[in-house]
């Protein structure tokens, strides 16, 4: 089945702020004496309530620390990674691709929408899309396929005929879950992570034009994954 709408996840996928969480995580881990191994921050991506760095952190610690004074000093530093931060390789080829095919852009994501529209207003990418699902629209985020069910049915499209892009080993998940093909196009830091069956997977979205991915793409299904 032929693809109609392009369904975007945003933080790692537009846009790697993710990278720049683990950064700042890691020098708060560093700055109490201790290191903050990849794999256990990789359990909190594309979804809620998974890892929490300062919880762990305590844990680690067997004691608290001062949360609010960390918190206030991680929030400037993380806004300050990701203003530098450009949109991902490959992502506005895609944009430009899908409006010159009549392809429906849209973003699902399990972040806020405070979050999400600030950083696509950013980049002149928010007037683009014909519609942004977040966690402040659904009761369930990835891997529940929830978010991109949403998306589907908001501007009346088959899911079958949506093509996924997520980073994330939840978000694939999500994908699957919803009856979506999915190209996966891990963060650098992800790049050796375990991802669920997808579609296609890549390194960036970069690495094929947008016609090859979609040749690529054609005429394969959903990916198939446990409930």
């Amino acid at each position: 089945m032929p693809v109609s709408t392009f369904i975007f996840d945003f933080d790692g996928t537009i846009l790697d702020s993710e990278s720049q969480d683990f950064i700042v995580s890691a020098e708060m881990w560093h700055a109490h004496g201790l290191e903050l191994h990849l794999e256990e921050w990789r359990k909190g991506l594309g979804t809620v309530g998974a890892f929490n760095a300062y919880d762990a952190l305590e844990k680690a610690l067997g004691r608290t620390f001062d949360r609010e004074s960390w918190r206030t000093r991680n929030h400037a530093r993380f806004l300050e990674l990701c203003d530098a931060e450009p949109v991902r390789e490959g992502v506005l080829a895609l944009f430009d691709y899908a409006e010159a095919n009549d392809i429906t852009l849209t973003v699902g994501s399990s972040a806020d929408r405070a979050w999400v529209t600030r950083w696509l207003t950013k980049h002149h990418l928010i007037q683009r899309v014909a519609t942004i699902v977040t966690s402040d629209d659904v009761s369930k985020v990835k891997p529940s396929p929830e978010i991109f069910l949403t998306v589907a049915k908001r501007i009346n499209e088959d899911p079958a005929r949506c093509l996924v892009f997520e980073d994330s080993a939840h978000g694939a998940t999500a994908a699957a879950r919803a009856g979506m093909r999915c190209v996966a196009v891990p963060i650098p830091v992800l790049v050796d992570a375990w991802m669920p069956p997808v579609t296609l997977r890549l390194r960036s979205l970069g690495e094929l034009s947008p016609a090859q991915l979609l040749a690529q793409v054609h005429g394969q299904t959903a990916s198939p994954v446990d409930m």
